[in-house]
């Protein structure tokens, strides 16, 4: 049972952390809960922390709380973990599968994974060439893109805020524009634009929305307040650098 416990609460934490919205989280702590064979399945959870209480056919209460401080954006992994729990529902897989896959979901979407940069690298690309610029720009848009993100995920192995993970990032995309700006002819507003767009939180934002919808306030709200420190931050930081040594 224990372990039937640890395998609910990683579900839900690991939902939680992919910026998964607050009733998701919630439906999928009960789906799963009750196709462990609990009889009673309470779960609340807000954008940093987690608390489930399983009551087992015996009489037994298990209780656990998890504090959740780094979150990420990671619609694959809430598509997986949706689909999974479903099929853990209807009896399609085993428990100990569920634990295999949430495992190897939880190491595919760490931001140290060579993927979310180059992946984060090609959405620099795109966004580059869609507010007008060049391939010469879209490239080194890219590439700076994914040095932002690799700035980034070495940030979050320390105990650093994300609003000042957003300011680094954004004074690294406009340092590393400008110094480029300097040798090779490329406009580095653009360059820089598209660059900081790997950073910014419209999914965050979204999911806000979305909480904001469902009655989820207090989730609703502190998302919605963080996306916009945030994109405040990046702005921030970018804008630092062009006072230092812009035009």
């Amino acid at each position: 049972m224990e372990q039937l416990v640890d395998l609910v609460l990683h579900a839900g934490e690991l939902l939680l952390t992919s910026g998964a919205e607050i009733y998701r989280v919630e439906e999928t702590i009960e789906r799963m809960g009750r196709a462990a064979g609990f009889v009673q399945v309470e779960g609340f959870a807000t954008p940093t922390g987690l608390f489930i209480s399983l009551h087992a056919p015996g009489g037994q209460v298990y209780t656990r709380v998890r504090r959740t401080r780094h979150s990420r954006n990671n619609l694959a992994a809430i598509a997986a973990i949706n689909s999974l729990s479903r099929e853990f529902s209807e009896g399609k897989v085993t428990a100990h599968e569920v634990k295999q896959q949430l495992a190897a979901l939880t190491e595919s979407g760490s931001p140290h994974s060579l993927m979310r940069q180059i992946v984060g690298g090609g959405g620099a690309m795109a966004f580059t060439l869609i507010f007008g610029g060049g391939w010469l720009e879209a490239i080194f848009a890219g590439l700076i893109g994914a040095a932002v993100l690799t700035v980034v995920a070495l940030l979050q192995r320390y105990p650093v805020p994300k609003v000042l993970q957003a300011a680094v990032g954004g004074m690294a995309a406009s340092a590393m524009a400008l110094g480029l700006a300097e040798v090779l002819p490329i406009h580095p507003d653009l360059t820089t634009l598209g660059a900081v767009m790997v950073m910014t939180p419209g999914v965050a934002m979204t999911t806000a929305i979305r909480d904001l919808l469902s009655g989820e306030l207090l989730s609703g709200l502190s998302r919605a307040a963080e996306a916009l420190v945030v994109s405040v931050a990046i702005a921030t930081g970018v804008a630092i650098v062009i006072s230092l040594g812009g035009r």
